[in-house]
C-alpha cells in the first residue's frame, strides 16, 4: 500500500510522536511511506519512510498514493483537491476543541472521508460532533527506552511536570492548577522538588516556565533523556483541562513512576483510579495537591500505582497501534466506511 502523511511539522509533541511512529510501523509492515513536510523545520523524531520537503502544502506536491493520511486540518483540503488517493481522516485530536479557526477545523470532519482516531473517547467526542463513527488506533509507548533504569536516583520528593506554552496554544495543559497545587504542597513540605520540563524552551517566542515558586528547569533532548527525568521522581503529574490522549502519563507508567492525573478525557483510555493512577478533577488545585501530598508521603501508595502502571504500559505498544492502524488502512480500502463491528446489530 502506497500510504502518503502531509504534515505542517514534526516537533517534539504527542500528536507528532504518532504521526512519526504511524510512518514507520506502516514501513515495518511492507507499506510504502513517505511523509510531506514543510522545508526548514526540524524532525524531533527518526523517520524509517521517505521524507519530501516543500515550502508549501499544496495540493501538486502531494505524491501519487493509495491512502493519503492527512492529520491537522489545514493539511485536509490539499490532501483532498489532489486527487492523488483515498483520503482518510487521522486524528490525532478533536481540533475545533481548541483552534481560533474551530469552524473550518470542523468542515474538514465534514466531508465523509473515513476518520481513524486514537480511542474510545475521543471517537465519542467526534461522533457526537459529526454523527461520523471512527477507526481506532491506540498508540504505546517503546518499553526499550520507558522503562525503570537500573541505579536510577530515583527523589522521593521529586515532581515531574512537563511544561508546554500559552504562547503555541497550550492554555488548556493546566499550568496555572499545577503551579497553586505545588503552592500549597509546598506549605505543607516545604523540601518537596520540582522538576520541570520544558520541551519548547528553544523555540522563538517561547517564554520560560514562570512558576513563582522554585524549580529545575530541563530541556530533554531526546527519548532516552526524558525516561532518566521520570526515573527521577517521586511522582508525574499531568494538569491537563482536557486532552484527546496523552502520552506522557503512560511514559510515566512505564518507567515505574507513580501519576497523578486531572480527569481530562482521553486519560480514561487507560487511568484506573486508585489502581494505576490518582485521579483529580480539573481546575481543582487543592485536589491535585491533596493527591500529589499522599503520594509523596505514602511509600506503600506509590508502590502500588507503580505497580499497577507498569502493567498498563505493558499493553499500549506501538506494535499494537500498528496493528491496529494497518487493519485500519485495510478496511476502509476494502470499502468499509465504518469500523466493522460498529456496523454489526
Amino acid at each position: 500500500m502506497r500510504v502518503v502523511i502531509p504534515v505542517l511539522h514534526l516537533h517534539r509533541g504527542g500528536g507528532c510522536r504518532v504521526i512519526a511512529e504511524a510512518a514507520n510501523q506502516l514501513v515495518e509492515r511492507g507499506h510504502d511511506v513517505t511523509v510531506v513536510v514543510l522545508e526548514g523545520l526540524p524532525l524531533a523524531y527518526p523517520l524509517k519512510s521517505r521524507v519530501k520537503r516543500v515550502s508549501k502544502i499544496t495540493p501538486s506536491v502531494i505524491p501519487e498514493a493509495d491512502v493519503i493520511l492527512p492529520n491537522f486540518w489545514p493539511t485536509v483540503r490539499p490532501a483532498a483537491e489532489s486527487g492523488k488517493g483515498r483520503v482518510v481522516r487521522f486524528s490525532t485530536g478533536f481540533e475545533p476543541m481548541w483552534v481560533p479557526e474551530n469552524k473550518a477545523a470542523l468542515d474538514t470532519y465534514l466531508q465523509g472521508f473515513p476518520v481513524i482516531t486514537l480511542g474510545p473517547h475521543l471517537r465519542r467526542i467526534i461522533r457526537e460532533a459529526t454523527g461520523q463513527d471512527c477507526f481506532i488506533a491506540q498508540p504505546g509507548v517503546d518499553g526499550r527506552v520507558f522503562r525503570p533504569l537500573d541505579g536510577a536516583p530515583r527523589d522521593g520528593r521529586t515532581v515531574f511536570f512537563i511544561y508546554r506554552s500559552e504562547a503555541h496554544g497550550y492554555h488548556y495543559k493546566g499550568n496555572g492548577d499545577f503551579a497553586a497545587a505545588m503552592e500549597l504542597v509546598r506549605r505543607q513540605m516545604p523540601d518537596v522538588r520540582v522538576l520541570v520540563a520544558a520541551t519548547e524552551g528553544d523555540s522563538p517566542g517561547t517564554p520560560p516556565p514562570p512558576f513563582a515558586f522554585p524549580f529545575t528547569e530541563i530541556r530533554p533532548e531526546d527519548d532516552r533523556a526524558m525516561a532518566e527525568a521520570y526515573n527521577r521522581a517521586a511522582v508525574y503529574v499531568l494538569a491537563s483541562w482536557f486532552e484527546a490522549l496523552s502520552l506522557p502519563p503512560l511514559e510515566a507508567m512505564a518507567c515505574g513512576t507513580p501519576v497523578v492525573l486531572t480527569d481530562c478525557g482521553g486519560v480514561r483510555d487507560y487511568a484506573r483510579p486508585g489502581e494505576n493512577c490518582l485521579l483529580s478533577p480539573p481546575k481543582q488545585p487543592d485536589r491535585l495537591a491533596g493527591y500529589i501530598l499522599s503520594v509523596l508521603r505514602e511509600p506503600d501508595l506509590r508502590s502500588r500505582l507503580a505497580e499497577g502502571g507498569l502493567r498498563t504500559a505493558a499493553v499500549w505498544t506501538w506494535k499494537r497501534f500498528g496493528d491496529q492502524l494497518e487493519d485500519a488502512l485495510r478496511q476502509i480500502m476494502q470499502g468499509h466506511v465504518q469500523p466493522q463491528e460498529a456496523r454489526d446489530p
